[in-house]
Parts: structure tokens; C-alpha cells; sequence
């Protein structure tokens, strides 16, 4: 599966138990009947079987076949996990991780484009590529002005000094 078919909905944030159980951090809703998933490991999708799934609030605990041990679990921790585009919900909502790839412009000089979310700070951030560097902007109403899906753009306000840093 191509990760461009693809969508994000969460990470591998830890392993539950001893049984090959893994905790994913929810970043979409999931669908209500799910088969199978991919986790992206070396770059590339690979897809696991769900034998059994729970979920509560923003986490899920999910059993993949042939992951039975705890060793095996480690082994997908921090890495992305993604569903085809095809099951996701339509919803009018605008989440987070659609706005990868979308331009960011302060007052009308485009500053980069969206590679990915950092969702694992105490502030989401959005990773704009910047020149030769990353820039990490702040998700808040204090930096983000306005949005739009149709042009794929987001307009920031940064306060002075704030690209120096």
C-alpha cells in the first residue's frame, strides 16, 4: 500500500501487557469495523491483522495476529499507524493531519509547506519545511488565522523574533 493512499490516525505509543498488545494514541476516529492496519516501519506500510481491538477515549489497545510477545511489540513503538483513505469518515471537520501538505504564509510572503503534526508535545506543532530547517509553529488560535481547505493554505501571525529562533 502507498502511504499517499493512505491516512495517519495515530502511534504505537507503548506495548499493553505481555501478550504482543500494543497501546496506539488515536489521532483520528477509527472506523466501527476494522480488519486490518498498516504501521509504517522503514518507510514503508506494512499491514497487520487486528484480532481483537478496544478503544477508550483517544487511545486504543489492539492485538495484531503473529504479535505475541512482548519483544515483538517493542518493536512498533513510535511508529505511525495508517488506514486507506477509502474508510475514512467524510466529515466537513478538517482534522489536524489534513492540513499536511497544505502552504503556510505570514501576511503574503509563503513561509513553507506542511510536512507533517507533532502531536507528541503538551502543544500540537505544525512542521513547516522552512528554508534548510524546520519550522515549528504552535496549533492555537494565537498563531493560526485562517485556513483554507479549497487553496490549501493557512495564514500565521508569528510575533517578532519568533523566526530567529
Amino acid at each position: 500500500m502507498e502511504i499517499d493512499s493512505c491516512y495517519q490516525i495515530g502511534y504505537v505509543i507503548k506495548r499493553h501487557g505481555l501478550k504482543g498488545d500494543v497501546r496506539v494514541l488515536l489521532e483520528s476516529e477509527l472506523p466501527k469495523k476494522l480488519e486490518s492496519i498498516f504501521v509504517q516501519i522503514n518507510n514503508r506500510l506494512i499491514p497487520f491483522f487486528i484480532e481483537h481491538i478496544s478503544i477508550l477515549n483517544d487511545q486504543a489497545i489492539i492485538k495484531f495476529e503473529d504479535v505475541n510477545s512482548p519483544e515483538q511489540a517493542d518493536q512498533l513503538i513510535r511508529n505511525a499507524v495508517y488506514l486507506p483513505k477509502s474508510l475514512k469518515k467524510k466529515s466537513n471537520k478538517l482534522e489536524t493531519n489534513d492540513l499536511i501538505g497544505f502552504s503556510v504564509f505570514a501576511d503574503s510572503e509563503k513561509l513553507g509547506t506542511i510536512t507533517s503534526i507533532n502531536n507528541h508535545a503538551l502543544n500540537p506543532l505544525l512542521v513547516v519545511a522552512y528554508e534548510d530547517r524546520e519550522l515549528l509553529i504552535p496549533i492555537s488560535d494565537y498563531f493560526i488565522k485562517k485556513i483554507d481547505p479549497k487553496l490549501k493554505k493557512v495564514k500565521v501571525e508569528l510575533p517578532e523574533g519568533f523566526m530567529e529562533i
